[in-house]
């Protein structure tokens, strides 16, 4: 048995490069034509063109260029740009197909079960990638340490049949969870606060939203990751929380969950 889904990768909210467009994209790169490009995917030089035109007007950075610059009748080509969506739909295509030629060879109950695990979607807002440096084991529960991208370290704590069933162990890549309303936020000029969470980051508000009764709190901590929180109005008022306002986030480890990619 097997399986093939066509990959559509969106330039924008509604134009997908399809198949056929990355065929025709790479017989372009091949013949430096546009009616060459078109006469190797049989189809007419107007339908090429206007598969290309709409391409290169949606697309962040141009897809094609002239081979001499602005010289008309020079020939067409790709842009650096246009060879790397090629490089990325085709490595998202092989990897797309390698799990479904996987999953044929091997269509028993308990491999559709672990694909269903797989696309579990969580309640809870904050989701760090991290690397463990260390595990700590008790008698009941085991501390896990993990490394961000940017090097912080967050500890979780949990039971040493989760770490088990887990297969947790130093340098496994795993996912911190934790909800929004269990994030602490303090700022940083108060030189009076001690809070017993043993885990600590430092960020700046992107977003500040007030609603009937909490408000929604948007944390930069750098390295393009986000933590999100959730407070009461009462707080952020008395706070004086504002877009662009250094603050505090604080997480105690028994609040952090950890999951795993398979």
């Amino acid at each position: 048995m097997k399986a093939r889904i066509n990959l559509e990768l969106f330039l924008d909210d509604e134009v997908a490069l399809l198949p056929k467009h990355i065929k025709l994209l790479k017989a372009l790169d091949e013949t430096k034509s546009i009616t060459r490009a078109a006469n190797a995917v049989d189809i007419s030089y107007k339908n090429a063109w206007d598969c290309l035109d709409l391409l290169n007007s949606k697309a962040k950075e141009p897809l094609i260029a002239r081979v001499n610059g602005k010289r008309k009748n020079s020939g067409s080509e790709l842009s650096a740009y246009a060879k790397d969506i090629i490089d990325v739909y085709e490595a998202i295509l092989k990897i797309q197909n390698n799990l479904l030629d996987e999953i044929c060879s091997n269509p028993d109950i308990h491999a559709i079960n672990n694909l269903k695990r797989n696309n579990m979607k969580l309640s809870a807002k904050n989701q760090l990638q991290a690397t463990i440096t260390d595990i700590e084991t008790g008698a009941v529960n085991s501390q896990i340490t993990a490394k961000l991208s940017d090097g912080v370290l967050l500890k979780s704590i949990i039971t040493i049949d989760s770490q088990k069933e887990l297969n947790l162990e130093v340098g496994k890549e795993v996912i911190f969870v934790f909800k929004a309303s269990s994030v602490i936020l303090a700022k940083t000029d108060d030189k009076e606060l001690k809070i017993s969470a043993s885990n600590k980051l430092k960020g700046n508000v992107t977003q500040a939203t007030l609603g009937a009764v909490n408000a929604k709190i948007a944390v930069n901590i750098g390295d393009n990751q986000t933590i999100h929180a959730i407070i009461t109005n009462e707080s952020a008022q008395d706070m004086r929380i504002n877009v662009g306002d250094e603050v505090e986030l604080f997480i105690k480890a028994s609040h952090i969950i950890i999951a795993t990619q398979a």
